[in-house]
């Protein structure tokens, strides 16, 4: 700098320095500060040469890039062709076809012999299989098996590069420390449980991020179709493991049950700080708790340790349960493992460099440094815990079949009735769970047995092939889990929820409220959600039995050649694909409004027709090859001739269906769980062709260019914003020309309003709706963690979360995700209250029984009286111009928790679904989403329904 020339101009500056700042300076933060350790990622070295660090490969220092997963890929074929403490094992590939693998690391003479390792962990995970003094003899020699898994939400990207650091660390480090714990430690990595999503967003990341740390960058915001936290099918892997409906899923469960670990860490992000357990109540009640909370705080405290040393911030307890047994950690825990949820605060959503509230930077390196430490600290526990741990593991399945064999709930039969496809579905998600399945080869008869409607018969006779599952197994606890009615929840952290709604109550109404700490939803008994007939009792049959080890399926008898017409009953979800699959290609099929007699043989209403004459010749073969592979029986009609009733194959109740040509709404402000569940369910389980677009774009389209539009669950307001006024007329005329309108969730929310007005059918406490503007959340709809909504709510976050790309960290209320009880005494409710009466409260989850208007197309094939429903937030009013189809009239639970003295009141005479005729089209709106999960079928044929008979059905039919 040059010296000043005059003394003038050198006082003027002392007078300027010196003068105080005004307040607009003076009043700036401090400038943004990192992390105050710097964290060394060669803590373990030295490495040896012959590995070169992951970080030199891909060109980048750790952190300041998101690693692609090719680039993970030359990493981990590099080591396994050079390393003798790595096995690396492919199992399968994911809808984008990206490979899955298994890894595997630890000292060479275990690498030696690993399938020994694994032959003897199954021993402990059967203890018919060892006697005692055997199983103590094998502890002492067998090391301990532990599996780490990462980034099951593809966008928790501080897990990803973690892994790759771990892993590295593992195989290279000639470290002194890890070859003993490797000596010990059989670590099992499940490396990205989400190829697919991870994919996604690191390479959006990488193209927009500038490492930006203002919350409201567009580095932390991504777009709708970009959300990496979703697998290809936008599924929340981390709830899937219930009913194990994705690739990734079934794939790694595979591995789990394989290796038989018994230490499980999941690796996820983003929280406030690192998360790690003892995990919050509630607990599921079919864990042991005294061995449960006592390996949850040694871990807790092994991490803590570590996490001290560089004076890390982290909590315990708070949030995170082990109730819902979808997860990771409570799956994995109800398999005997100690299984533990990690939440790192860097990285994912917050990029590169986020902001913190008190102007910190924190950075995508932080996360990872937090993650690495973890793994670590979780490997030392396990091995300075071997022994004991062992033991343990062991006295779980011991447990677990003592267990069985006592207690009102010990087996759960399942007779060949109902529909045979969602009983096959039933079956195999059982056995992807390891649970054991057998099928009685004999008649036999059981007392005291109880349905799933809460009646029971003092003894019931059972046919051979009726399907058991046993208690008393090593799986037992998880299968009562999974099929038991209702499952209990804590009795303190339900009274600390009451406690929350009364003191809501006396708030005033612009107060701040305190938020329910239900995480996820509290109903989810498979033999409900499924609507399979099943029954539970607390003994069990005395029969023999055989292993059921697959689903195998004959495939029907090929109808002969048929000269009139070829029927086929509407009695499965089977049916309604055949029928779906032929209106597709092209076939002319017909249905009967009422029931039909033909070839001696009476159908039905709803069933179909097939009418030789009107089709082209390729229908015999087509139609042989389409019902083999969807399992239906159909039967070759040789006369229309009808010998009692008034309905043949050619009479005027036999009405041509319209094939449907469906849309479907996708854009930010829908669901993309509830998106992602209709695109699995269509595309896969029913093969179903549909073409997603925006709403511009329909408003943009010939009115008859499609005649079915689906808008899944989503925010009204959203709903509201993207048609407009202009827009809901236009959308008025295509219903009334004969488009069928059908809206899930928050979409028929908006359907309902007042300013919408597509049916008389009103929201209770509509006001109330209408004033979150669609932002509440569903059953289950949580942070950005772990345990996450999977409805895509949560990419609209309220709040300031919303105004600065920070996602909503509200606990549940419900939507997405949702107890309490004895076994089969309906669910355990709190005290009436008074305080609880006001307004209807959301409720997390709860599954009641609706009544069935069966003089309706949308319940063709539908011939019981009752059906069970999944109910979260949404309670509608009958409507008083269209048609109720499902009605709750008693509103007492089936399962889930309720707000006793509240839900009674508010839920009793609403209508879950409703029909809506408007001029010669539909609006049908479902409260809750009808494929939530995957897990929820029971209303699957109503939905369809509106696809195979809505654009056909209006008043001309007589029916409704």
């Amino acid at each position: 700098m040059k010296p000043l020339k005059t003394p003038l101009v050198a006082l003027f500056c002392l007078i300027f320095l010196l003068m105080p700042l005004p307040p607009s300076f003076a009043q700036l933060p401090p400038a943004p500060v990192t992390s105050a350790v710097d964290f060394d990622f060669r803590q373990f070295g030295p490495h040896s040469p012959d590995f070169v660090s992951p970080w030199t490969t891909f060109g980048y220092d750790i952190g300041d890039f998101h690693t692609n997963y090719a680039n993970f890929e030359r990493v981990v074929r590099d080591y396994a062709a050079k390393s003798d403490r790595l096995r690396v094992f492919e199992r399968g590939r994911t809808s984008e076809h990206r490979t899955l693998y298994t890894l595997v690391v630890s000292a060479p003479k275990n690498i030696a012999r690993l399938d020994a390792i694994k032959a003897n962990a199954a021993k402990l995970a059967d203890p018919r299989q060892l006697s005692d003094a055997a199983a103590e003899s094998l502890t002492q020699d067998l090391p301990i098996i532990v599996w780490l898994a990462y980034s099951i939400h593809g966008n928790e990207s501080a897990g990803f590069e973690a892994m790759i650091q771990v892993l590295y660390d593992l195989v290279a480090s000639q470290n002194p420390m890890i070859r003993d714990l490797l000596d010990q430690v059989v670590v099992v990595i499940n490396p990205c449980q989400n190829p697919d999503g991870h994919e996604r967003f690191v390479t959006w990341y990488n193209a927009v991020g500038i490492g930006r740390p203002e919350p409201f960058a567009i580095e932390h915001r991504e777009p709708w179709s970009i959300y990496g936290r979703l697998n290809h099918y936008l599924f929340d892997l981390n709830r899937d493991l219930l009913v194990a409906s994705q690739v990734e899923s079934q794939s790694a469960m595979q591995a789990f049950l394989e290796w038989h670990p018994q230490v499980c860490a999941d690796h996820h992000g983003q929280t406030v700080n690192y998360f790690f357990p003892p995990a919050a109540l509630p607990i599921n009640p079919n864990l042991d708790r005294g061995q449960s909370d006592k390996w949850l705080d040694i871990f807790g405290r092994g991490n803590a340790a570590a996490f001290d040393r560089y004076g890390w911030q982290y909590y315990v307890r708070d949030v995170f349960d082990l109730f819902y047994p979808g997860y990771w950690d409570s799956w994995s825990s109800l398999n005997g493992a100690t299984g533990m949820t990690y939440e790192t605060d860097g990285g994912g959503w917050k990029g590169l460099n986020w902001r913190r509230d008190d102007e910190t930077i924190l950075t995508l390196r932080d996360g990872i440094a937090r993650h690495v430490t973890a793994s670590f600290a979780t490997l030392q526990t396990a091995a300075a815990n071997r022994v004991a741990r062992l033991r343990d593991y062991r006295a779980f399945f011991v447990q677990s079949i003592a267990e069985g064999k006592q207690g009102p709930l010990q087996c759960v039969v399942f007779p060949p009735e109902g529909d045979p496809t969602r009983r096959k579905r039933l079956v195999q998600t059982l056995l992807y769970h390891g649970v054991e399945v057998q099928t009685a080869t004999a008649a036999f008869t059981l007392k005291a047995v109880h349905d799933y409607a809460g009646r029971v018969q003092p003894t019931r006779d059972f046919p051979p092939g009726t399907l058991i599952v046993s208690l008393d197994q090593p799986r037992g606890r998880l299968a009562k889990s999974l099929l038991e009615p209702d499952t209990k929840q804590d009795r303190a952290f339900i009274e600390r929820q009451l406690e929350k709604v009364r003191r809501n109550a006396n708030r005033g109404a612009n107060a701040p409220k305190e938020e329910t700490e239900f995480y996820d939803i509290t109903a989810w008994s498979l033999p409900l959600a499924l609507d399979v007939p099943a029954y539970w009792s607390g003994s069990r049959p005395a029969v023999s039995a055989t292993p059921v080890a697959s689903v195998v399926v004959s495939p029907p008898q090929s109808p002969a050649p048929a000269k009139t017409a070829y029927v086929f009953a509407y009695d499965s979800d089977a049916a309604a694909k055949l029928a779906l699959q032929l209106l597709q290609e092209g076939y002319r099929l017909a249905t009967a409004v009422r029931p039909l007699r033909a070839g001696e043989r009476t159908y039905p209403r709803g069933s179909f027709v097939l009418r030789v004459e009107r089709n082209p010749e390729t229908l015999h073969t087509r139609l042989a090859a389409l019902a083999a592979a969807c399992g239906v029986e159909v039967q070759a009609v040789n006369s229309a001739y009808t010998d009692t009733g008034i309905t043949g194959v050619g009479s005027e109740g036999i009405y041509t269906l319209r094939p449907p040509r469906v849309a479907v709404i996708a854009q930010e402000g829908v669901s993309q769980t509830s998106y992602g569940a209709l695109w699995f369910m269509l595309a896969n389980d029913i093969g179903m062709e549909f073409t997603p677009i925006t709403v511009d774009t329909f408003l943009d389209l010939r009115l008859g260019e499609f005649n079915v539009l689906i808008l899944p669950d989503g925010s009204p307001g959203a709903y509201r914003r993207a048609f407009g006024k202009e827009g809901l007329e236009r959308l008025k005329l295509w219903c009334q020309e004969g488009g069928t309108l059908i809206c899930l969730g928050g979409a028929a929310a908006f359907a309902s309003h007042k300013e919408t007005d597509l049916t008389s059918a009103r929201l209770i406490d509509a006001d109330d709706e209408a004033g979150k503007d669609g932002q509440t959340a569903s059953a289950g709809e949580k942070t950005p963690d772990k345990k996450t909504s999977d409805t895509g709510s949560t990419d609209e976050p309220t709040g300031a979360a919303a105004r600065y790309g920070e996602p909503s960290r509200k606990k549940s209320s419900p939507k997405d995700e949702k107890k309490s009880a004895e076994v089969g005494s309906g669910a355990e409710q709190a005290p009436t209250d008074t305080a609880l009466s006001a307004a209807p409260l959301p409720l997390p989850g709860a599954i009641f029984r609706a009544v069935v208007n069966r003089e309706h197309f949308l319940t063709f094939s539908h011939e019981q009286a009752e059906m069970p429903v999944l109910l979260s937030q949404r309670f509608f009013r009958p409507s008083k111009t269209g048609t109720n189809v499902l009605t709750i009239e008693n509103p007492i639970p089936l399962a889930g928790f309720i707000w006793k003295g509240n839900t009674e009141r508010f839920v009793r005479n609403t209508a879950p679904v409703i029909e809506e005729q408007l001029g010669a089209g539909h609006v049908i709106l479902f409260a809750d989403d009808p494929h939530y999960r995957a897990i929820w079928q029971a209303q699957r044929r109503i939905f369809l329904n509106g696809l195979i008979f809505g654009p056909t059905i209006t008043f001309s039919t007589g029916l409704r």
